[in-house]
């Protein structure tokens, strides 16, 4: 079932925190990033005007940077508010595929069993998001509607210089955070009740793609 996230994530909380107000992080070319500082800002702004529900009116590309930042941001304004954010914009499919097939028929277990995917925890915390230009596959009727793929680079968080995602120390001490190379990938829907709406159906890192349940066969 949808959540009402106008309840759960009210954006006007985004104004109040203390990045919003740091002129500092922002970059006037919204078309390019500094990558000597956080993106959060303009995660930030995606974030206040990002839409609460599938429409057939959003395009693709729109849904893609909003569910990156939901995640980059998944603890904020309150806890799991980026996973609960993602939900209505994730395929049944998709929920089950990225958790291992624990959290596909509640928010409450896509929230619970989100957090441990190996396939979203990549973008949790990150230093920075870039999506790239998409590209568009025509509907195969009756199987499946029109495709869309975006390429997403991660730059991660800085943490993680010094200690992998499972929080293990590293031997030694990293240059930059990881960077993680993933394709998001969305189908049109052919149905009520998301009929001509884009949703996501695969979250992949490319270095698993083909290991099944995006990457998450393994998870506890």
């Amino acid at each position: 079932t949808g959540a009402n996230l106008n309840e759960l994530t009210p954006p006007e909380h985004f104004l109040e925190t203390k990045l919003y107000s740091d002129a500092s992080y922002f970059n006037n070319d919204d078309d390019e990033i500094d990558s000597s500082q956080p993106d959060w800002i303009q995660a930030e702004l995606t974030l206040l005007k990002a839409p609460t529900e599938p429409s057939p009116d959003i395009p693709p590309e729109e849904i893609v940077k909003m569910c990156c930042r939901s995640l980059q941001f998944v603890d904020h304004p309150t806890e799991n508010a980026g996973l609960e954010r993602c939900y209505n914009f994730f395929s049944f499919e998709c929920r089950k595929a990225v958790t291992a097939r624990k959290g596909g028929s509640s928010i409450e277990r896509f929230c619970q069993y989100g957090l441990l995917s190996p396939a979203l925890q990549p973008f949790m915390g990150a230093r920075s998001i870039r999506v790239g230009e998409g590209t568009h596959t025509p509907p195969s009727p009756p199987s499946r509607g029109a495709l869309a793929s975006f390429p997403v680079e991660i730059l991660g968080a800085s943490v993680l210089t010094l200690q992998y995602q499972s929080g293990m120390g590293r031997n030694g001490v990293a240059c930059s955070p990881p960077v993680t190379n993933m394709v998001v990938r969305l189908e049109q829907q052919r149905r009520p009740p998301n009929l001509g709406c884009w949703l996501i159906r695969e979250v992949l890192d490319i270095r698993h793609a083909f290991a099944g349940d995006s990457g998450n066969v393994d998870m506890g």
